[in-house]
């Protein structure tokens, strides 16, 4: 051990001698390592650590699954989801909710828009996290009439109330009904959070939601996400199958609304995380590639060192030093420079997680946080144990070979190792290929970029704000919410800037719809299926306003009241689906929405919207007249040449001189709604595209570098061609094939490897192939253009080359 740290202090004086050298090294290896640190933590974040809840390896997440669309999530019925509560033996505990705002207001204070979540009983058990201050919610304050109480966040609790213990029983008004604080949670405790870029603020009754109130009877009605915590000795897998043994004999005992009725459980986290779990081990093979390359380049200065160290490996070998003192020394000055590599790539890792935290799309935050945990860091310790063997080794052959006698008879010192020349030249080769395979990767995804761009939304998203409106149940009864809406309409088109307004359910071109069951009349199912549509409700001129077009028909009108003929507009895949080679308008349609059920005409027919993300088919949806099907809760839709926050004025100020209790939550325009919906894909092609990129620049350094190498050491031949009449366009030539054969021999390689792996990418596309000719063209194009600039440098320098200057070198 002593003599280690005597190599380790004489490594760190030759490393110190060579400052360009070491800087060179140490970057590359930080730049590796702290990429690989960056994104193994977002790999942990999503599948590695457990959720910040008690056993979360027991919590499952419970959705409802229709056999048509299997890749779906679809809501469940309050109704349903109480006979899985309570017939499901493999679940201990089992709850639902439904996320979104409550409007906030208490004395003295603005009315608030405050995220969270209306929950079912069982909820905080499957949660398994107990109150800091008070009590959970009780089984009585779960009956669709019972007591109103609240649970508050301790976020909510510390920002409104001070962090005053004295919160309890006080009285804060929901949604404008009266609620008494029961409880606090700990700080931390953020759950549910489905989609939203706001924490958890408060936890209430699902009887909260007027929505959930007015279908609380109702199969057919599913609004409702599921959770659940398993009983001891059951699998997700084990659920899955007796929820699904529930939901058949629910089909046959409830066949109007049941038919086909199915249920998916899976382990909580692996829901979260499912559209991101691919993507992300993907990014992390990716940046080990990037690694990789780094470590190669890093090797090809060990081996242009060593060759200039032969002379002292030479004398040490003389004067007695054996192989493994030799070895010794490598290793100690390969592991001081991965030590040194490591550290600053760790803390690149600790910058680059904030920064990553806020270019990380809402699927991976809504997991957990990213962060460099204790996995990251042993992760980290990994890599600089790889890499210090990695530095110490690839030097020592050339160590070894060196010898006193032979280095004393070539004193001129001009010919090239050939061995270490070989394997530099197999280095830039292994280099050329990675970075295709990485450049590969990155093009099929802009490919893929591009044809999504192309993509037709279906609406026209530039100029339109949409702000989200909730009226309190208890202020506006259900026959008195039209009114309101149709006098804030009227107000906020008559502003100047306005050029149209309308109101619709949340969701229009952000999200997906409501799931109704319905009926066609005279049109019986197929197989007794269960029918089921995507319903929204709208005021008139929404379709002019967001730009839809009108295909058939007629759009809704201010004709449509309560008191007219029920009517509805349908979209093109509603009508092909329903009405195939057939004319829609005239024909009916019964929804579950409102007692008694009515029979319901179809006076329109309009464009597909791609409402969940442009790379999702649009759905067969319904519209039916605001009026007609009264929503509490809507979006403000405007279109304005006005920037939003002037837009959000106008319609706050107007909408307070109707009501002064009420308030928007956090606004938003359409086209950064339809960027969210791309958000994955944009960051998955970004960070990917800056990899292959540094790939690429990593890659060209290695062949300049090599080919600057060669041409200093061939400087007394490249000399004497001159002397002898060789032109300095021979020269270049020369030069340049050298470096053009190893690039031939790294793209012959590297397609190899970009055709097999590229195929992992088949999920991540739109609209492209994996095997696509264009990128697999221009690529190596590319490539090939980067790497005949990078070795013409060299050339160009090499043709400059005095004859006589050479030739007397020594």
């Amino acid at each position: 051990m002593p003599s280690f740290f005597q190599d380790l202090r004489h490594g760190f004086r030759s490393l110190r001698r060579s400052p360009g050298f070491t800087l060179a090294t140490v970057l590359a290896l930080a730049f590796g390592i702290g990429a690989n640190t960056l994104l193994f933590s977002v790999v942990s974040a999503l599948l590695l650590r457990p959720l910040p809840l008690p056993q979360s390896e027991q919590l499952v997440s419970v959705w409802g699954f229709d056999p048509r669309e299997p890749d779906a999530d679809n809501a469940l019925s309050r109704l349903d989801s109480e006979d899985l509560r309570q017939k499901v033996k493999a679940f201990a505990a089992f709850a639902v909710y439904d996320t979104g705002g409550f409007t906030l207001t208490g004395p003295h204070q603005e009315p608030e828009r405050v995220e969270g979540a209306a929950v079912s009983e069982d909820f905080f058990r499957v949660a398994g996290v107990r109150p800091l201050l008070g009590r959970a919610l009780e089984t009585p304050e779960f009956q669709l009439n019972g007591p109103r109480a609240v649970v508050l966040s301790h976020g909510l609790w510390t920002r409104r109330f001070g962090a005053d213990r004295g919160v309890l029983g006080r009285t804060m008004e929901l949604d404008g009904n009266p609620y008494e604080v029961v409880g606090v949670m700990p700080e931390g405790f953020d759950f549910p959070r489905e989609d939203s870029q706001e924490p958890v603020g408060l936890w209430a009754p699902l009887s909260a939601r007027d929505f959930v109130r007015s279908n609380w009877e109702s199969r057919g009605t599913h609004l409702l996400s599921g959770v659940a915590r398993l009983a001891p000795g059951f699998n997700a897998e084990q659920a899955h199958q007796e929820a699904q043994g529930v939901m058949r004999a629910l089909s046959q005992t409830y066949p109007d609304t049941n038919t086909q009725a199915s249920v998916s459980v899976r382990g909580l986290q692996e829901r979260l995380s499912q559209k991101t779990r691919r993507p992300a081990l993907l990014l992390l093979g990716a940046v080990a590639l990037l690694l990789l390359i780094a470590c190669v380049n890093v090797a090809q200065l060990l081996l242009a060192r060593a060759m200039t160290r032969q002379q002292e490996f030479a004398v040490r070998t003389a004067l007695g030093a054996g192989k493994g003192a030799l070895a010794r020394q490598l290793l100690a000055e390969g592991s001081l420079l991965a030590l040194a590599g490591g550290a600053l790539g760790l803390l690149l890792g600790l910058w680059g997680t904030d920064m990553l935290s806020a270019m990380l799309p809402e699927s991976v935050r809504q997991v957990q946080a990213v962060r460099v945990d204790g996995r990251a860091l042993v992760y980290t310790a990994a890599l600089v144990l790889v890499v210090s063997l990695m530095c110490g080794l690839a030097p020592l052959g050339t160590a070894l070979k060196a010898n006193l006698g032979g280095l004393l008879q070539s004193t001129r010192g001009t010919s090239a190792n050939k061995a270490a020349l070989r394997w530099r030249a197999i280095l830039v080769s292994t280099q050329v290929a990675l970075a295709l395979v990485l450049l590969v990767g990155a093009g099929l995804l802009v490919r893929s970029a591009q044809r999504l761009a192309d993509v037709d939304p279906g609406y026209r998203p530039d100029g339109v704000s949409l702000m989200g409106v909730n009226l309190p149940a208890a202020r506006y009864p259900r026959d008195t919410i039209a009114t309101f809406y149709e006098r804030l309409l009227e107000q906020v088109r008559a502003q100047p800037g306005v050029e149209a307004a309308s109101l619709v359910t949340p969701g229009i071109v952000t999200g997906g719809a409501i799931g109704l069951s319905m009926e066609l009349p005279g049109k019986p199912s197929p197989s007794g299926e269960k029918l089921v549509t995507g319903y929204r409700a709208m005021s008139d001129g929404v379709f002019a306003t967001l730009g839809i077009p009108l295909k058939q028909g007629r759009d809704f009108t201010r004709q449509d009241t309560a008191d007219a003929p029920p009517v509805v507009v349908v979209n093109e895949s509603f009508a092909r689906r329903h009405f195939p080679n057939e004319d829609a308008i005239g024909k009916r349609v019964v929804i579950a929405f409102g007692r008694p059920l009515k029979e319901r005409e179809i006076v329109g027919v309009v464009g597909d919207v791609r409402a969940r993300a442009l790379d999702e088919p649009a759905e067969p949806e319904l519209y039916a007249p605001l009026a007609q099907t009264p929503w509490a809760m809507t979006s403000v839709v405007v279109r304005s040449k006005l920037p939003l926050e002037r837009v959000t004025a106008l319609v706050k100020g107007e909408m307070r001189q109707l009501d002064s209790q009420l308030t928007l939550p956090k606004t938003t325009t359409l086209a950064q709604g339809l960027e969210r919906s791309v958000a994955d894909r944009s960051f998955q092609r970004v960070l990917l595209l800056a990899f292959a990129v540094s790939a690429v620049a990593l890659a060209s350094l290695g062949i300049y570098g090599l080919m600057a190498y060669s041409v200093a050491q061939r400087r007394r031949e490249l000399g004497i061609r001159l002397a002898l009449g060789a032109l300095p366009s021979d020269v270049v030539r020369l030069v340049m094939k050298q470096a053009l054969r190893m690039c031939a021999l790294g793209l012959g390689v590297g397609l190899a490897l970009a055709l097999g792996l590229s195929r992992l990418l088949e999920g991540l596309l739109y609209d492209v192939s994996a095997t696509d000719p264009l990128t697999f063209l221009a690529v190596p194009l590319l490539l090939l253009t980067v790497v005949s600039l990078a070795s013409w440098l060299p050339a160009r320098r090499a043709s400059k080359v005095s004859p006589g200057v050479a030739m007397s070198a020594d």
